[in-house]
């Protein structure tokens, strides 16, 4: 074979890989969005789920602990409500920033609370006398109703 032929030779072979680097590449990126889309409609799927429920009765002492510094911290949240405004008191052990008046409403499942002093808020899911929440106040918690 001439060096002409060896040339065209190589250059078919590493446009053959480029192309099945390209479309194994394609596919990953491509799986990876559906991937992402289906988490998503799974996820506003569960929070629409939870809008439409009937309104949580709210009312009472719940108790729990959350994370933070890299320890547990106790919590207690004790909340007042009038159809679907709630209003209460937050107290987060170890952290005065975090505790104090709350006001809020219910729809559904789905209670958003607003510390306001300093101004925070979270979104908090309610399932008869459990709460839980991932991000409300830039913390995980979970609450009981005391009884």
């Amino acid at each position: 074979m001439d060096l002409e032929a060896q040339a065209a030779l190589v250059s078919s072979t590493v446009r053959m890989a480029h192309r099945s680097v390209t479309l194994r590449t394609n596919a990953i990126l491509s799986l990876t969005l559906l991937a992402v889309v289906l988490t998503g409609c799974a996820a506003w799927e569960a929070r629409q789920a939870a809008l439409d429920a009937p309104n949580a009765d709210v009312a009472g002492t719940w108790t729990g602990k959350t994370t933070g510094d890299g320890k547990f911290l106790p919590i207690t949240l004790t909340l007042a409500q009038t159809s679907t405004d709630v209003t209460g008191m937050m107290n987060i052990g170890g952290r005065p920033d975090l505790s104090g008046r709350v006001t809020g409403s219910i729809k559904g499942e789905l209670l958003t609370l607003s510390l306001t002093n300093p101004t925070r808020f979270g979104d908090i899911w309610v399932q008869q006398d459990n709460m839980l929440t991932s991000n409300a106040f830039e913390l995980h918690f979970t609450l009981r109703r005391s009884r």
